[in-house]
């Protein structure tokens, strides 16, 4: 008799591990058995011991709950744990690539995203505001040794902003559908605000042009609601997801992303400033999606109509911007 449990334990497992992995020569090799012993494991037939279990468990680094799911109340979350090294933020920029990539592999992908700051997939973009942001993070939130000094975009790593501009270029493609409430740069502002104000910019221009970089990208942004697609240079030859932007008064909390790529679903919950949790069981996806679906219904659809809703939220922020620079030009 089939183990539903365990079916679904390996269907997850494999949705977690990277594509060229075969699992019944994993399996064969983690619990010292036969492929066809490792077969018949994988097709329910023969039941896992508690201690096959957590071998596998272990050697993946997967926690063992993944056997129950859909316990009422219970969920599994994974994160990067955080660090005081650059080596640890490339692994976690290095999830989000991988995240993309399975979902450009997929032909009805998509993402929800409910934001209190703009989704970093945007900064990721624009090249002087994607080493700003990671520059805080990891300095500030992070306390990284090597950023002790001023900001200077010599101090972060090429990769790292190489595989930004990845997760930038496969966003891009995604079909998405983003929730913003009114107060969604506050955040970015207040930071660039935080190193004028701590001395951790060289000269006044620097925030300046952060902060024209930022105006460059929420025109982008605008310019997609308009069109209600991720195209945005029209000489470009490119394929773009489309692109549906919801106004919120509710306040939501916490940056929030569904994403879907075939049957599967992941949902993210930021936790630490930058960093998420992330989670595959059923249960809380369900739970996840139907409050999306929720504060969607209650939410403002500003992409491709409602031009006079769109131009005066985004009148707003582009104020809340010149008001930012403004105030560091005359300090």
């Amino acid at each position: 008799m089939q183990n539903p449990f365990q079916l679904t334990y390996f269907r997850i497992l494999k949705h977690l591990l990277p594509e060229n992995t075969s699992l019944p020569d994993a399996l064969s090799e983690i619990l010292q058995v036969s492929q066809d012993s490792a077969y018949r494991r994988l097709r329910g037939e023969t039941a896992l011991s508690i201690d096959e279990a957590i071998a596998i468990c272990t050697h993946y680094k997967l926690p063992i709950s993944l056997f129950v799911q859909n316990v009422p109340g219970l969920a599994t979350f994974r994160y990067v744990s955080p660090d005081t090294k650059q080596d640890t933020f490339k692994k976690y920029i290095a999830i989000q690539l991988k995240a993309t990539e399975e979902l450009l592999d997929h032909e009805d992908s998509k993402l929800l995203y409910a934001a209190i700051d703009t989704p970093l997939f945007h900064y990721y973009g624009y090249e002087l505001l994607c080493v700003f942001k990671i520059h805080f993070w990891m300095k500030v939130i992070l306390g990284v040794e090597e950023l002790k000094g001023n900001f200077s975009p010599a101090d972060i790593d090429k990769d790292l902003i190489s595989t930004a501009k990845k997760i930038h270029e496969g966003y891009m493609q995604i079909p998405s559908v983003e929730i913003w409430s009114d107060n969604i740069l506050d955040t970015s502002l207040k930071q660039i605000e935080f190193y004028w104000e701590s001395g951790y910019f060289n000269k006044k221009n620097d925030a300046i042009a952060i902060l024209e970089t930022f105006t460059t990208m929420i025109h982008d942004i605008e310019t997609m609601a308009e069109k209600g697609t991720k195209l945005v240079n029209l000489e470009e030859n490119k394929h773009f997801g489309a692109y549906q932007l919801y106004q919120s008064d509710i306040l939501l909390g916490n940056n929030t992303v569904m994403a879907f790529a075939g049957e599967n679903r992941s949902a993210y919950i930021s936790h630490q400033t930058f960093n998420m949790l992330i989670c595959n069981e059923e249960a809380y996806c369900n739970e996840t999606e139907n409050w999306f679906k929720k504060i969607m219904s209650k939410s403002t659809l500003i992409s491709g109509v409602s031009e006079k809703n769109r131009t005066k939220f985004f009148k707003k922020m582009h104020k809340q911007i010149l008001d930012t620079t403004e105030k560091i030009q005359h300090s």
